[in-house]
């Protein structure tokens, strides 16, 4: 008797960390991955290469299309049986320059401006659940929040010959140019796919395209998928807490 007395107790112990394998999904998920951004000056135009010596930035005007690295999290609240509404927050950042009367990101040699992102999305969800994966698909609108500061290592004197304005000028011109004409405005479409552990973690993938609204209206006027951006994640859910 005493040895089935020990021998039950000993699988109770081991069964506690069992206990989770119904848990729910947490509201909270956490993802990273890359932001690509496209930029229809990609191409850029030669002006002087490679940074001078006294400082001043030189090379392309503009560098191909960004693929930068997000971290992020979302929240989602129940609204509906099958409907989700999903804030999230990505922070990325991206170096610019100013060229063409416009904010270009810019390559590291010919950099003005830093510029750390805000991405905040306030997205409506439907989902569907299909035994142990969970698909999601849906958008809503968008505010990318953007400022810019003078990069490390560049002069606010700094001016290349043929230019009006120097650096410090420029990166004032460049946080004008994000808060004029709604070009803070980002509404997403997004779909994404969570897969289910018996213990209530989760994780998938989620791609979600934010759509510059802006080009429609804004001055001077670019191809309308310029500053498209698409943002390739892998999210982790934790297990609701008890």
């Amino acid at each position: 008797m005493k040895t089935a007395r020990n021998l039950t107790v000993f699988l109770a112990i081991c069964l506690i960390p069992l206990q989770g394998l119904s848990a729910e999904y947490s509201p909270w998920s956490l993802f990273g991955g890359l932001n690509f951004i496209y930029n229809s000056d990609g191409d850029g135009v030669t002006v002087i290469p490679g940074m001078q010596s006294n400082g001043n930035p030189g090379g392309l005007s503009s560098a191909p299309s960004p693929l930068c690295g997000f971290v992020g999290a979302e929240y989602r609240l129940p609204v509906a049986p099958a409907i989700d509404f999903a804030p999230s927050a990505s922070i990325y950042a991206v170096q610019y320059l100013w060229a063409n009367n416009r904010a270009l990101p810019a390559e590291i040699e010919n950099r003005t401006a830093y510029v750390p992102s805000l991405f905040l999305d306030f997205s409506f969800l439907y989902h569907i659940e299909k035994d142990r994966f969970l698909f999601s698909f849906g958008g809503g609108p968008a505010i990318l929040v953007r400022a810019a500061f003078l990069e490390s290592g560049v002069p606010s004197s700094a001016k290349n010959d043929g230019e009006s304005l120097n650096a410090g000028k420029q990166v004032e011109a460049i946080n004008g140019y994000f808060w004029e004409s709604g070009r803070w405005l980002y509404p997403t479409l997004q779909a994404g796919v969570r897969y289910k552990l018996e213990t209530g973690w989760g994780g998938g993938f989620v791609l979600r395209a934010g759509i510059p609204i802006y080009n429609a209206w804004a001055q001077p006027g670019v191809p309308f998928g310029d500053s498209l951006m698409l943002l390739l994640a892998l999210t982790i859910t934790p297990p609701i807490s008890k």
